[in-house]
């Protein structure tokens, strides 16, 4: 999510999102009751809890990664698995917290109820703004959601009722975001062709990689987000390079950088090996009207634009988005 030049990372604003969700069931929850304030806290800390530990499992996952570039805790995360262990360890905070204030189940209940808000949130806000990724994020969606209302409702008929609510809530939001199309300007567009030179001073064209997929990613050496980035861009051109079908096209914004020596003394540092190509004067910046760095489009084999990122994306994520596309 972009606003002017800053980018703000939707992934995590969604996630506190579902925090504070989370936190509102158990209020809700435990109106009333003598617990309820020490209860609410807990759940506070244990949604810090689960942002720490879902930022800090990259350290598993890409230790080299973070020990060369730790500023790659900031941008990154260790993905679901990532996910998996916060909720293991905050879940398991939430019980153990209470499961001696309260009897067990209860504790237990106040656990459910706070994983099931975070969940419904967060299942419900990537389908809404990325799209469902398979029939597991609406399976998701739809058990939180039963779960929250049987658990906040003060009778079974009341759950059911609110259940056929949300249900009719829900149909309406996804018609309507069908209907005006939730889509990026220029995404599903022809992507506007251009030629530039590379490190070598070869000529290359976007249209000479029709026919298959195209990670473009646009970049500068100055930019910290950028410098998190290049080793996972580096990992994804190295496991595609037995496969003909996708291809990483690197545009480093020359008009930014105080000479194109800088551009060829970092990548012999940082030992880039995929195709990087100079935009000297700024015109493709201006074309795919780049204000933020990095960016980064999935063309498909056609030429069109069939995905847009704005800030650092992982090797998971990269690879996930070019294998989406037919």
């Amino acid at each position: 999510m972009q606003f002017g030049t800053f980018v703000l990372n939707i992934e995590l604003l969604i996630y506190l999102i579902a925090g504070i969700i989370g936190v509102l069931a158990v209020r809700f929850r435990e109106r009333d009751r003598p617990h309820q304030e020490r209860l609410v806290s807990d759940a506070w800390n244990a949604v810090f809890l689960w942002l720490i530990v879902w930022k800090l499992s990259l350290i598993l996952f890409d230790f080299k990664g973070v020990i060369q570039h730790p500023l790659s805790l900031v941008f990154f995360s260790g993905g679901l698995k990532g996910v998996l262990i916060a909720s293991i360890v905050a879940v398991a905070y939430l019980f153990l917290r209470n499961y001696r204030r309260v009897r067990s189940w209860e504790a237990m209940l106040v656990v459910v109820s706070w994983g099931a808000g975070m969940a419904a949130t967060a299942f419900l806000g990537f389908i809404l703004l990325s799209g469902p990724s398979g029939v597991a994020d609406y399976l998701g969606l739809a058990v939180s959601v039963t779960l929250l209302a049987f658990l906040l409702s003060p009778s079974t008929r009341i759950a059911a009722q609110s259940l056929g609510v949300v249900l009719i809530v829900v149909m309406l939001g996804v018609t309507i975001l069908n209907t005006t199309g939730g889509k990026s300007v220029r995404q599903d567009q022809a992507a506007p062709d251009f030629e530039l030179t590379d490190l070598d001073g070869k000529s290359v064209r976007l249209s000479d990689y029709r026919g298959k997929t195209v990670v473009m990613n646009f970049w500068a050496t100055w930019c910290r987000v950028c410098q998190a980035e290049m080793p996972h861009m580096e990992r994804f051109y190295q496991d595609q390079q037995n496969q003909d079908d996708v291809v990483v096209l690197s545009i480093n914004a020359t008009s930014q950088e105080r000479s194109s020596d800088n551009v060829e003394n970092y990548v012999d540092k940082e030992g880039l090996s995929f195709p990087i190509v100079l935009d000297k004067d700024g015109d493709v910046l201006k074309e795919y009207k780049v204000t933020a760095y990095p960016t980064t489009y999935i063309i498909d084999p056609s030429g069109n634009i069939r995905e847009r990122y704005l800030g650092a994306v992982s090797f998971d994520s990269i690879k996930k988005a070019a294998n989406r596309v037919d």
